[in-house]
């Protein structure tokens, strides 16, 4: 276990994974408010790859656990880049799924000379109109209006009310009781795993498992209740400035959290980007999705050591 400090009181657990000497490449895990899962890594050619993975902010092992403090997307950004300067690196591949995408997206923009590469997967553009896909009555939610309708009513969601918000607010309530902070969290896990054709989880009596869903779970509505700190627009703005840095984008056509028109439109913005569509839709739990994200990380190395620019 590995930690370094950055601002605002926050402590970022990090690990590395892979070829020790191989070709740098940052694991940026979704959420937002989620954490690394180590075996996704296995997915990204650790035979070439030197894979360092973090926890975000308030995410997963870092801590403080949930802290919204100083907690928003430029900073998450700066982290990253802290990350790299700590552990001596020059230039590295940026790896993102889903809200990690956003982020790795946001930081290419940022520190385009640092970034080799590009390997994106689900991605989320962090528009006003995607989240509005998921989370308002007029998106997905009339794919699944029982389920929709039966989030409303665990989070006493008044009509006309976008449910995070809801999710938000009782979360940050100091007189919400932990149980009934960890059932919302729960019927917000319920919805998205819905969406994602997962197993809907239950309530669980661990109360460590009430902690790490909560923390999650303030996280992510802490950005969806922020609009990730970003313009209407999300990522496309800027997007210029990384033109020439090279990007595969991993896809779900059935992708029913970050739909595949945007991967499209991503793609189109990004000359040097190769769009890769897969019968499959948001879950890395897709066997399909895993073995084309296996299949273009291993590409994506063989591109970089036979590029005649690359550095030894």
């Amino acid at each position: 276990m590995k930690n370094l400090p950055v601002t605002q009181g926050h402590v970022l657990h990090y690990a590395e994974c892979g070829h020790p000497a191989g070709i740098p490449l940052l694991f940026v895990h979704g959420g937002p408010g989620s954490g690394c899962h180590p075996a996704q890594a296995s997915l990204l050619y650790p035979e070439g790859f030197r894979i360092i993975q973090f926890d975000q902010r308030g995410c997963g092992q870092s801590t403080p656990g949930g802290s919204l403090l100083g907690n928003r997307t430029a900073a998450l950004v700066r982290d990253m880049e802290a990350l790299r300067q700590h552990l001596d690196i020059t230039q590295w591949v940026i790896y993102g799924g889903s809200w990690g995408a956003s982020l790795a997206l946001e930081y290419a923009k940022r520190y385009p000379q640092q970034v080799l590469g590009l390997l994106l997967r689900g991605a989320f553009l962090a528009r006003q109109e995607d989240w509005e896909w998921f989370s308002t009555p007029h998106g997905v939610a009339q794919q699944f209006p029982a389920a929709y309708q039966a989030l409303r009513q665990a989070l006493a969601t008044p009509e006309g009310a976008n449910p995070i918000l809801s999710l938000y607010q009782q979360l940050l309530n100091p007189q919400t009781r932990q149980e009934d902070a960890y059932r919302y969290a729960l019927a917000w896990d319920v919805w998205e795993c819905t969406v994602m054709g997962l197993s809907a989880p239950t309530f669980n009596p661990d109360s460590a498992r009430w902690q790490r869903s909560i923390h999650r779970a303030r996280v992510y509505s802490h950005y969806c209740a922020h609009q990730f700190f970003l313009s209407p627009q999300g990522v496309l703005p800027g997007l210029e400035a990384i033109r020439n840095i090279p990007a595969t984008l991993v896809h779900g056509v059935n992708d029913q959290v970050c739909r595949y028109a945007s991967a499209h439109l991503l793609a189109d913005a990004l000359p040097r980007c190769q769009l890769v569509a897969v019968e499959a839709g948001h879950g890395m739990h897709e066997t399909t999705l895993q073995q084309a994200l296996q299949q273009a990380a291993t590409t994506l190395h063989t591109n970089l050591t036979s590029c005649p620019h690359f550095p030894d």
